[in-house]
């Protein structure tokens, strides 16, 4: 992958929109004591691929379970595994303000697929930043 300051103009003044512009409001999350049966139903029901654990006492983001992170499980009754043992993925956070540049590094730095999007001053959830998010931001017309 090209460095990010090697992007040309227009993607550079692209990257530069704020994350609360491209972001996906609201998160799909779970307490970290539901089951994995209710984590995979959650998936199913809303048409996502991961979903965010939370901490059951704070609501701090503790990590992602995806529905690749699932497969591992196939051989165990889902709803006898804690949501919190699924966790294939940290939650990293960005800030609503960063940019989404910002996001690009850190999903680039991290390996991982999400970002959790947080107000400055908090650390609960407000919205999701992936991927493909930046693709579209950069590469739509």
């Amino acid at each position: 992958m090209p460095r990010i300051a090697a992007f040309p103009a227009a993607t550079q003044e692209r990257l530069a929109t704020p994350v609360a512009d491209i972001m996906r409001p609201g998160v799909i999350t779970m307490a970290e004591g539901a089951s994995l049966l209710q984590a995979k139903r959650a998936m199913v029901r809303h048409g996502v691929h991961a979903i965010l654990i939370v901490g059951e006492g704070d609501g701090k983001a503790l990590g992602w379970v995806s529905a690749d992170g699932l497969l591992a499980w196939l051989e165990r009754d889902l709803s006898a595994v804690p949501a919190s043992q699924g966790i294939t993925e940290p939650a990293r956070r960005v800030d609503a303000d960063a940019t989404a540049r910002d996001a690009l590094e850190a999903l680039l730095d991290s390996g991982v697929s999400h970002l959790v999007v947080t107000a400055p001053d908090s650390e609960l959830p407000h919205g999701v930043v992936g991927a493909m998010d930046l693709v579209d931001l950069v590469t739509h017309p």
